[in-house]
């Protein structure tokens, strides 16, 4: 019984991802057309335009650091990849199993929305950073004020060029124009709330 609940799990998983990997394409291929071809956009980004491509087309495997800066040569919140089109966006409740939730396998990274929608003024998601993470290569800045509590874990969080090790409960406020990032030392994953106002732009996390 165990293994047939464990291979329906994963059944239902890959359907999920399948359909995030879709979505995630065909919203970026809208956000790109009557703007930017996909060799201007794969400039601005830094990406080849044959990755491009393949994300429209849903059959990429983005790495964290591609959908960042996808994003923001887009200037779009990253919260709104987690967008359901299916969704009405006047909903208050969100119970922890309704989470939109968006996983990166290449690097082990998941992602869940805390608030029902992007549509807010108040930017909360939930963050898994696996083990032997390095940020360094994804500094992000943006405008507002980021408010970060680790729920798991250790982490270190550099903020304008300044280190903080973060333990479990610990929390960190910080001007979010500053260059910031994660590193996950540690042979575990950790768990992290961000919380910006105004919701983030692309290079928030």
């Amino acid at each position: 019984m165990e293994a047939t609940d464990t291979a329906s799990s994963e059944a239902t998983g890959s359907v999920e991802r399948d359909f995030w990997i879709a979505h995630l394409g065909t919203m970026i291929k809208q956000q790109r057309l009557g703007r930017f071809t996909v060799e201007e956009l794969a400039e601005r980004a830094g990406v080849s335009a044959g990755l491009i491509s393949q994300i429209e087309r849903g059959i990429g495997n983005p790495s964290f650091a591609t959908l960042l800066r996808l994003a923001n040569s887009l200037e779009l919140p990253l919260s709104s990849m987690f967008t359901d089109p299916n969704e009405g966006q006047d909903h208050m409740l969100v119970r922890k199993a309704d989470r939109r939730r968006i996983e990166i396998p290449s690097q082990g990274i998941i992602m869940e929305l805390i608030v029902p929608d992007s549509e807010r003024k108040l930017g909360v998601i939930s963050m898994t950073i696996p083990a032997n993470f390095d940020g360094a290569h994804v500094p992000h800045s943006h405008e507002g004020e980021e408010c970060v509590i680790l729920q798991a874990g250790t982490l270190v969080a550099t903020i304008g060029g300044q280190d903080f090790v973060l333990e479990a409960g610990d929390s960190l406020t910080y001007d979010a124009s500053l260059p910031h990032w994660w590193s996950n030392h540690t042979n575990s994953a950790a768990v992290m709330l961000a919380i910006s106002t105004p919701p983030s732009l692309g290079k928030a996390h």
